[in-house]
This record gives structure tokens, sequence and C-alpha cells, in this order.
């Protein structure tokens, strides 16, 4: 299992968006390595996946499972393998002989279908593809009792790019994402009416995809059906890629905000070194470094780090707060952001279900170890926290924009722009109105997209889920807010670059903001 690292806090932003966009050919999956890029690569551009050759991880893999089977054989009551599930834990069938009793077993693996209930428009691709990559990590930790030959099955679709259609609405993030691991589990096991993607956008039946590309029929084991589902491998899928757009989304926030500033006729001074210094906190010293570098020797900006310098009659002296407050307010989420990945890669190679076994390197004192134990590893608390969190980036992002965007078309704000950012020949003077208006709605939405989900939950399932994350709720919200992020980008460089154009071109920027592929390095995100 991967433990807690700062590995992301300690690198820069710009550094972090261009280590998440590296693309890998090969993943190997051992349970305790597997890297947010590597997630990103095989769910966006198909690379290959591979299983560890370390024989100590394939061992307790097997080993589990064997005692697994042993004590179903012998009746040993186990939650899920021999009972019913959640509320149904008193359930117990464990009657009869040996082959009986793992029969039963089989039979209670094989209606976990019952939580194949998923709903409402489709999970892109990528999405699936990173969560199924994710359960089978988990799953690698050798401590759940699935067959190493189950989670092959899953990692040949995922190298035939057969991926199952996943409905987003469902799930409650409390025994994991139960609903949409389980059709992805039907699809293997080519449950009749289950669909999956082919690599040219086909959608098919699983059962004629998986026959085509050859690829063995699922059928279920005591436990491996709970197995497969049990866990928020999709939340962490989802928070994954959420954290990576909003990570690219942030950087280009930087420009356009040194953008705006140098087209308002701004200053650099509000980034003077010495205000880090004397509150230090690292995103916004982080942030006061980023926009210093981008407004150094633009010919609209004031460069003023060696001092003040006289400004006509009637302008303001500081600039207001949504230029000189740029590194307090985006630094914090700077720094938040890190921790977000961080705690993200962390759960990417936890164990993420229910039960376990005690591995005979976790087992306490006097214990007997390869027992099963009870917990709840699948409450995806950590991934709905960061998903809040995210939502809250976005939302800092979009409001931001808002502000800018009012500036430049208010003649009181803008130091000598035109109104509304028009020509001087428009008639009505209102060119950029509809834009600034549009910005509002953005704003209000953004705020409404931003309201924490982890702390609104019922109580379910015949009172078993009483507490639960409702993660997967979270980055629904999430992709909502952050198309709003990106509409709120684009806008507000539209409305920039109209400035540039009426303060004399891109030759009074400063040399990095006047360079288009350092814009353009982004792109691909907002257009």
């Amino acid at each position: 299992m991967r433990q807690p690292t700062d590995y992301y806090k300690k690198q820069s932003l710009i550094d972090i968006d261009k280590s998440l966009s590296k693309k890998v050919t090969k993943v190997s999956l051992n349970g305790s390595s597997l890297s947010l890029h590597e997630i990103l690569s095989v769910g966006r551009n198909g690379g290959l996946v591979e299983f560890t050759t370390e024989s100590n991880i394939l061992e307790n893999i097997h080993n589990t499972y064997k005692v697994m089977i042993v004590d179903v054989q012998n009746g040993v009551p186990i939650y899920g393998c021999n009972t019913g599930y959640g509320a149904q834990a008193s359930h117990v069938v464990n009657k009869g002989l040996k082959k009986k009793r793992v029969a039963e077993a089989k039979k209670i693996s094989e209606g976990i279908t019952h939580i194949d209930v998923a709903v409402g428009p489709e999970f892109k691709d990528e999405i699936v593809r990173a969560a199924m990559l994710i359960r089978i990590n988990m799953l690698m930790n050798g401590v759940s009792a699935v067959k190493l030959d189950d989670l092959n099955i899953y990692r040949k679709m995922l190298n035939a790019h057969i991926t199952p259609v996943v409905n987003m609405y469902g799930g409650i993030g409390a025994s994991g994402d139960l609903a949409h691991n389980a059709r992805v589990l039907n699809a293997a096991r080519r449950y009749k009416g289950t669909k999956v993607r082919d690599k040219q956008g086909n959608v098919i039946e699983a059962e004629k995809a998986l026959k085509a590309a050859r690829i063995e029929q699922l059928y279920l084991d005591p436990k491996a059906g709970l197995g497969l589902v049990n866990g928020d491998n999709f939340s962490t899928a989802v928070a994954t890629f959420l954290a990576a757009d909003t990570v690219r989304a942030l950087v280009l926030m930087h420009a356009v905000a040194a953008m705006v500033i140098e087209v308002l006729r701004g200053t650099d001074r509000s980034f003077h070194p010495m205000l880090a210094y004397v509150r230090p906190h690292q995103g916004q010293d982080e942030t006061a470094s980023i926009m210093r570098d981008l407004l150094q020797g633009s010919k609209l900006a004031y460069q003023e780090m060696k001092g003040h310098k006289k400004r006509p009659k009637g302008v303001k002296v500081q600039d207001g707060y949504s230029l000189r407050g740029i590194s307090q307010y985006l630094g914090v989420d700077v720094e938040k952001i890190k921790g977000i990945l961080d705690t993200i890669e962390v759960n990417a190679n936890a164990v993420s279900d229910n039960p376990l076994w005690v591995l005979p390197a976790f087992a306490t004192k006097g214990e007997k170890p390869y027992q099963w134990v009870s917990g709840a590893n699948f409450i995806a608390m950590h991934m709905v926290d960061v998903m809040d969190d995210l939502r809250k980036i976005m939302t800092h992002m979009t409001k931001l924009c808002d502000r800018h965007v009012a500036r430049l078309v208010n003649t009181h704000e803008s130091n000598g722009l035109p109104p509304n950012l028009s020509d001087k020949a428009a008639i009505t003077q209102c060119a950029f109105k509809g834009v600034q208006i549009q910005s509002g709605m953005f704003d209000v939405y953004a705020s409404l997209l931003s309201m924490p989900v982890s702390t609104f939950f019922g109580v379910h399932e015949e009172g078993n889920q009483d507490i639960t994350s409702h993660a997967l709720t979270s980055g629904i919200l999430g992709f909502d807010n952050l198309r709003i992020t990106h509409y709120a980008l684009a806008q507000t460089l539209l409305a920039v670059c109209q400035a540039v154009d009426l303060r004399g071109g891109a030759r009074m920027l400063s040399e990095k903001n006047k360079t288009p592929i350092y814009l353009c390095a982004f792109s691909g995100t907002i257009c």
C-alpha cells in the first residue's frame, strides 16, 4: 500500500501539470506504486496493463484466496462469502457438506448482480477504464481473497479497449461505488443486456465483444462478486481526472490573470517577495513568483519592483482586490490541490474492500494470521472531501474571472479602455456587455455547484448504511463545475485579447504573455 507522502506538495504547480500529462505505454500493477499520470494515461491514451512478477505479492493473493475457500468449506461464517449482504449479515448459509457450502457461497457471490442499478448519463470511457485499473490495483494487495485470474479478465478487457457502458447515477459512496462496479462486473460475466464500447466507439453487447476478443467469461467464486464491486475506485478515478484538469485550469488562470493586470495597467509590485516572506504560506509565495515572472518586461503593467512610479492624475495608487490579491486568493488553491493529488494517489494504491484477511505482516500480537476482519475501507470520505475541495477551487477561478471581466468592461475601473471593450466606431459601445452578463450567470451557477456534498447524507439500506459519503455525487457536480470554469476562462481570455488589441497589440505584453505557445499549451482544455 502507498504510504502518505508529500510528493506533489514538493513540486511546483507548472511541473505538476507537466508530470500529469506524461504518457506511458505500459503500466505494471503491484498494489502500491500506481501513479496518477499512469491512471490518466491508461484512461485517456490506452496504455497497456500488466501484472507485477513479484512472487510475494502473487503468493499473498493466492494464499488469501485459498484460506477463504477452506473457511467456507468448514462452515466458518464469513461476511459476504456465506452470509447475506449489508443488513442481511445475520443470514448465514453454511449447512451441508463442504462441496455444498462452496456451491451456496458461489450463488451468494453471483447474487451481487442485484446492485447493478446505475442509470442516467454515461461516464466517459476514460473514467470507466481508470476505475477498472484502480480496482485491479486495489485488489493486488492480496488481502481480499479475489483470484488473480479474475483480475486478469479485467486486465484483458482494458488491453482490448473493451469498456463497459456505465451510467452515473445510483451510488452513495458507502460500500464504495457498488452500482457502477456491478455494471463492470456484469460485463465481464457477459450478463445479457450489458453493453460495452469497443475501440472504435461502437456500443455492442458485452457477450459479443468478449467472445470476439477471446476473453474468457468471468465465473464468480465465493467473495469474488463482493470483492469486485465493494470499493471506491470509481470515485478515485473521477477525482483523478477532475484534479488533473483543475491543475491545468489553475495554471491557465495564472496566465490569464497576469494578462488582465497588464491590460488594466496594474502593477507588479503587488507580488513583491516581502509579502510572502512576512506571511509565509507556500502557495502565496509560489503564485506571487509566477505572477512576477509573467509580468516581467510588460510595457503595460507598471514595473515597480524597485519602487513606486508616479500615476497620472485620477489613477489609483493601488490596484483593486482582484488584481493585487491574486497571490493571496489563488495561493491557497495551489496549496490545496497539491494535497489533493497526494491524497488521491494514496487512495488509488489502498485497499477499498470488505471483508479483508490479515496477512502475517499485519497480525497483532498473539493473533493467528489469515483470519478475516470486517471494516469500512470502502467509505469514500477522502474522495468526497477532495472533490468538494476541487469544486471550491473551480468556483474560485470562475469568480475571479467574473471580477476581471467586470473590470475590463467598466470605464471607471479599466484605466482608459473603452466601454465594454468596444471599438471607438461601435454605435452602441456595448461590445462585451453580453459576455459580462453571461459571466454573472457562471458566477452564480459555480457558487451553487461548489456546495459541499459530504455533509448531506441520510440513512440507507435497512439502516445499515447510516454514514455515507456520496462521493460520486460530488464528482458529477464537479464535471459541471469544471465545464463552467472552462467557459469562464475562455470568455475572459477572449476579453483580454480584445483589450490587448485596444492597448496596441501583443508587442505591449511581457515576453512570456505575448508568446502564443505559452497559452496554446492549454487550449485543449477550454476549446
